[in-house]
C-alpha cells in the first residue's frame, strides 16, 4: 500500500471507528502509529480525538514489547516540549490512551504526566490523562496531586471540572495535599 493510500485507509478507519480494520495493519506498526500521531494535529477536532482513541486501541492490538509503542510515547512527550517546535495539544490524552492499553509502560511514563498540570497548554489534557489512567487502575501518589489546587481555582470551566473529577477519584487522602498547596 502506497503512502497516500495508507493515509486514506487509516483516516477511513477512524471515521468508521473501525478499530479492527486498523489493527489489521499491525504488520507495519510504526507507520500506523506515526500517522495517527500526525492526525492528532488535524484541524478537524473530531478526527484528532478519534486518533487519540485509535492510538490506544492500536497499541493494545500489538505484541507485548513492541518498540514502536514506547518510541511513540517518548515522541509524544517530546511534542509537549517547546523545543520540539511542534507542540501537540492532544499529546497528554494520546499518552494516557496508550498507557491505559499498555500497563507495562505506566511505571516509566505515568509519573511524568503530573508535571503538566501546571504547563500551558497541557493543563486540561494532563488532568484528563490522569483521570483516564486512574480509571484504568493506575494509582497516583499524593505528591502527584500538587498541581490540582491551581486547576480547582482556575477560570476555565472544563479544566476546573476535570480537576474536581480527579480530586474525587483520588479520594480523601488527596484533599489534604490539595488544600495545603492552595
Amino acid at each position: 500500500m502506497e503512502r497516500k493510500e495508507r493515509e486514506r485507509f487509516i483516516e477511513e478507519r477512524l471515521w468508521r471507528k473501525d478499530w479492527r480494520g486498523l489493527a489489521a495493519m499491525a504488520e507495519r506498526p510504526g507507520l500506523v502509529i506515526w500517522r495517527l500521531i500526525a492526525m492528532l494535529q488535524s484541524p478537524d477536532r473530531r478526527l484528532a480525538l478519534r486518533a487519540v482513541v485509535a492510538l490506544g486501541r492500536f497499541a493494545a492490538s500489538l505484541r507485548p514489547g513492541e518498540p514502536n509503542v514506547t518510541e511513540a510515547v517518548k515522541g509524544l512527550f517530546w511534542m509537549m516540549n517547546d523545543e520540539s517546535g511542534n507542540l501537540c495539544r492532544l499529546a497528554p490524552e494520546a499518552i494516557a490512551e496508550i498507557l491505559a492499553a499498555r500497563p507495562e509502560l505506566r511505571p516509566s511514563f505515568a509519573p511524568l504526566i503530573p508535571q503538566y498540570l501546571l504547563e500551558e497548554p497541557f493543563e486540561a489534557g494532563a488532568l484528563w490523562a490522569m483521570l483516564r489512567l486512574a480509571r484504568a487502575g493506575h494509582e497516583w501518589k499524593p505528591s502527584d496531586a500538587r498541581g490540582l489546587a491551581v486547576s480547582l481555582r482556575c477560570d476555565d470551566p472544563r479544566r476546573r471540572h476535570l480537576a474536581q473529577r480527579l480530586a474525587g477519584k483520588l479520594g480523601p487522602e488527596y484533599h489534604h495535599k490539595v488544600t495545603v498547596v492552595r
